[in-house]
């Protein structure tokens, strides 16, 4: 329960910082991992349509979120912002690298994605778990340290533009906004 409210804070966080940048009319978003929709609904009512129908040669008309249920590597398309929140901790940082160049090449404009950051105590956490095997007890998360995911995205020509990090008793995310090389 206190995770869920605490991811609250990155959705918060990721509002911000997409709203910050101007109006989020016309820009398409693709939520990767999007869950319950906490904040692909929230962008939907600041105009930010995930896909529009043309109804006749001139008008567009937005349509609601679409959602679709596929795994990450079959994600297609191409968006202005392609958004991953929280997912990456499912990824051991061998794999996380592909994943990241995969919602890169999705993005044309922006990513942002969070992750658990890499700590000292994250791993004293992860060892100590790991002494209590069993499925209610599995430790399957994978913290990522920032400077990995600042590498992957160098390799696929991308920069981290912003950072942020949210902090609360039970959750720990950090958060990374990068756009191309070329949009400096």
């Amino acid at each position: 329960m206190d995770i869920r409210h605490d991811h609250s804070k990155t959705v918060e966080n990721v509002l911000k910082m997409l709203k910050g940048e101007g109006s989020l009319e016309g820009v398409s978003v693709c939520d990767a991992g999007c869950g319950t929709g906490s904040l692909v609904i929230p962008l939907a009512k600041e105009g930010a349509p995930k896909e529009q129908l043309q109804a006749g040669s001139e008008n567009v008309v937005p349509v609601m979120p679409k959602f679709e249920v596929k795994d990450l590597e079959s994600l297609d398309g191409k968006y202005d912002t392609v958004l991953c929140l929280d997912v990456l901790i499912h990824y051991p940082q061998s794999k996380a690298d592909g994943m990241i160049a995969r919602l890169a090449s999705l993005a044309e404009n922006r990513l942002l994605l969070s992750f658990a950051p890499k700590t000292f105590y994250y791993d004293l956490l992860k060892r100590v778990g790991e002494l209590f095997p069993g499925p209610s007890r599995a430790t399957r998360a994978y913290p990522h340290a920032e400077a990995d995911g600042e590498w992957a995205l160098k390799k696929v020509g991308w920069k981290i533009r912003k950072r942020g990090l949210i902090t609360t008793q039970f959750y720990f995310a950090r958060l990374v906004e990068a756009v191309p090389v070329q949009m400096e």
